[in-house]
């Protein structure tokens, strides 16, 4: 009796927890919206984000005193539009957050598959490398790498994609040491194919759930890693808005338009917070290791 009450109580406590992974709906909204304003937005953007009009420079939003509802979010200090640089700053951020994640997705995951595979000198040369790579602070190497080849939208692209693959080599390659002792790789060798094909059509397709797990994570980390390269000069350069360029500009006016730096601001955490989200829970529904717990 006690054991079969035991067994129940496990039921629901498997089943509440079931239920608490299914559709985080906040985070979805959130990440739906970053999404739709990052791709539909000159659709639906009210002004040119780059007009200016120094007549409606640091006009507050609509609801504030002296606001106009021409301007719902306010004016910057050279009387440009503000939503409009909102919505057009979601492009940036997902610009880069897309061919960042392709480029360090792509370099990690292929070391992780080619480190766990062969093992031997070809695993410890690759993880030695990455171990290496890992030491130096990533936000640091980004900023390092700018600041020699320069700032501007493509390097920083470029400098988060060659910076951030480390995770993606280590999580691969533990994947990989424990699938390719199981029978379906040494059946596939039996049947005489090739390394690259085991490797791309057997191994690869396997840990698909792991890599999805974190992309979605990443495109937090990454459209941080650009505003904070864009706060510091060293990213995406004026006339283009960036939310991190927007948080840059608006600090010296912060405590007479305090919009200027809450909105890019806000904008930041909420698709962050919306990306991490759905990671987690992606992470809960993917993972196996987690249906288990």
């Amino acid at each position: 009796m006690t054991s079969t009450r035991s067994h129940l109580t496990d039921e629901k406590k498997a089943l509440k927890k079931a239920q608490q992974r299914r559709y985080p709906i906040f985070a979805f909204v959130l990440l739906a919206l970053f999404l739709v304003t990052a791709l539909f937005g000159p659709w639906f953007a009210p002004h040119d984000p780059n007009a200016q009009d120094l007549s409606k420079s640091l006009r507050p939003p609509f609801w504030s005193e002296n606001g106009s509802t021409e301007n719902l979010l306010g004016t910057d200090s050279l009387g440009r539009d503000y939503l409009s640089r909102i919505i057009y700053g979601a492009r940036v951020s997902l610009l880069v957050s897309v061919v960042a994640i392709c480029i360090c997705g792509s370099i990690g995951v292929l070391l992780g598959l080619l480190s766990g595979y062969f093992g031997g000198w070809t695993d410890t040369l690759i993880m030695r490398f990455t171990d290496t790579w890992m030491s130096i602070p990533a936000l640091v190497l980004a900023i390092a790498f700018v600041s020699l080849l320069g700032p501007g939208l493509r390097n920083v692209i470029l400098v988060i994609g060659i910076t951030a693959w480390t995770g993606y080599a280590r999580i691969v390659r533990g994947e990989v040491l424990s699938l390719k002792t199981l029978d379906f790789v040494s059946l596939a060798r039996a049947a005489g194919c090739s390394e690259p094909r085991i490797l791309f059509s057997h191994l690869l397709p396997n840990v698909v759930n792991t890599i999805i797990i974190l992309v979605t994570l990443d495109i937090g980390r990454i459209i941080i890693w650009e505003a904070a390269l864009s706060f510091l000069g060293l990213g995406v350069q004026h006339p283009t808005p960036a939310w991190g360029l927007m948080l840059a500009s608006g600090r010296k006016f912060i405590t007479s338009a305090w919009w200027l730096v809450t909105f890019p601001g806000v904008a930041i955490l909420m698709t962050v917070l919306g990306a991490n989200l759905t990671g987690n829970w992606l992470r809960d529904v993917l993972d196996p290791k987690q249906k288990l717990r």
